[in-house]
C-alpha cells in the first residue's frame, strides 16, 4: 500500500502560482497551527480555502485545520488525501490524526497499512474514548491513541486467576526498574470507580474493559490498588499493590519470580551505585535464567 501512496504522490502537480498574499496567508496558516487555536485558524483557513487546488502546500495546511483544528475529518480527510506527501511528517500525523478523528476503525486501518507502520488494535473498546478525547482537544495528536489502545491492550492482559502471594514494599521506582531493564511496555492502572465520568464523554482518564489506564504514571495519592505492568517481548508480569499504612505494599503478582526480581531490583534502586548494579542484573532480561539454572 506504500508503493500506492508514493506512486499518488508522484503523479500529484504541485502548483506554485499563489499571488503574493496567497502566500502570505499559507505561512499564516502554518504558523497558526503550531499553536492549534481554533479561534486563530479558522478564520485564516476560510481565507486560505479561496486558493484551494492551486497550491499542495496549502491544501495540506488547509485540510489539517480543516481535520484536527476546526473538527470537520471528513472535509480534512479528502483534501490530505488529495496531496500526499508520506516524505513529510506533518503531513503523516496531520492524515493519521484525522483518520482517528473520523471515528472509522476501517479508516484508521487503512491509513496506517498504507503508510507501512505497524497497525494498532483500533478494534479495542478504548478507541471511542480516545476518539472523544481527540475530537474536543486540537492539541491531542495520533500518538496519544495509539499509546491508549497500546496500554489497554496490555493491562486488559492481567490474568484473573493464578496470582501469587507477595508481601514486599514497592514504590514508584518499579516504573524505573521497568526502563532500566528494557522492558518494551510499562503500564499502571486501578481499579474503575462508579464516580468515574461516563467513558463515552472522553473525559478523565481511560476506562479500559477491566481497570483504568493511569497514562501518567504512578498515581499521588495512592489509589486503594494499583497495578503495574510490564512486558518484555511475548512474556508479561503483573504486579498488584495496596496501601499499607499509607506505604505501597505488592501482595500479588502474575508471575512470583518475575515480580519478586523487580521487587528486589526496587530495594538497589536508591542505594549507591544501584542503578549500575541494577543495569547488571537485569541486561539480560527479567525471565533471564543463569547458568546454573537458577532465575
Amino acid at each position: 500500500m506504500l508503493t500506492v501512496l508514493l506512486a499518488m504522490a508522484c503523479g500529484v502537480f504541485e502548483g506554485s502560482g499563489l499571488p503574493d498574499h496567497a502566500v502570505a496567508v499559507r505561512a499564516q496558516l502554518a504558523e497558526a497551527l503550531v499553536e492549534r487555536d481554533p479561534s486563530v485558524v479558522g478564520p485564516l483557513a476560510e481565507k486560505a480555502s479561496e486558493w484551494e487546488g492551486k497550491d499542495g502546500d496549502l491544501d495540506r495546511l488547509l485540510g489539517d485545520a480543516l481535520a484536527n483544528v476546526l473538527m470537520h475529518p471528513q472535509d480534512g480527510l479528502r483534501l490530505l488525501r488529495s496531496r500526499p506527501d508520506p516524505w513529510n511528517s506533518s503531513w503523516v500525523e496531520a492524515i493519521k490524526a484525522d483518520s482517528v478523528r473520523m471515528g472509522d476503525p476501517v479508516v484508521m486501518k487503512a491509513t496506517w497499512a498504507e503508510l507501512g507502520e505497524r497497525v494498532p488494535s483500533f478494534d479495542n473498546p478504548v478507541v471511542p474514548q480516545l476518539v472523544q478525547q481527540l475530537l474536543s482537544d486540537p492539541a491531542l495528536a495520533s500518538d496519544r491513541a495509539v499509546a491508549g489502545i497500546d496500554g489497554c491492550a496490555l493491562l486488559d492482559q492481567q490474568p484473573s486467576v493464578g496470582r501469587k502471594e507477595l508481601d514486599h514494599r514497592a514504590g514508584p521506582g518499579l516504573l524505573k526498574v521497568g526502563a532500566l531493564m528494557g522492558a518494551d511496555q510499562v503500564v499502571v492502572g486501578r481499579p474503575l470507580y462508579r464516580s468515574d465520568p461516563d467513558p463515552q464523554t472522553g473525559r478523565g482518564p481511560l476506562q479500559c474493559v477491566r481497570k483504568v489506564l493511569l497514562e501518567d504514571g504512578w498515581p499521588e495519592p495512592l489509589s486503594r490498588t494499583l497495578t503495574v505492568g510490564l512486558r518484555q517481548g511475548q512474556r508479561k508480569v503483573f504486579i498488584d499493590i495496596k496501601g499499607d499504612n499509607g506505604e505501597p505494599w505488592a501482595y500479588a503478582a502474575s508471575d512470583q519470580v518475575a515480580g519478586g526480581r523487580m521487587l528486589r531490583a526496587l530495594d538497589l534502586l536508591g542505594s549507591e551505585q544501584g542503578e549500575e548494579q541494577l543495569r547488571a542484573m537485569l541486561e539480560r532480561g527479567l525471565w533471564a535464567v543463569d547458568a546454573a539454572g537458577a532465575p
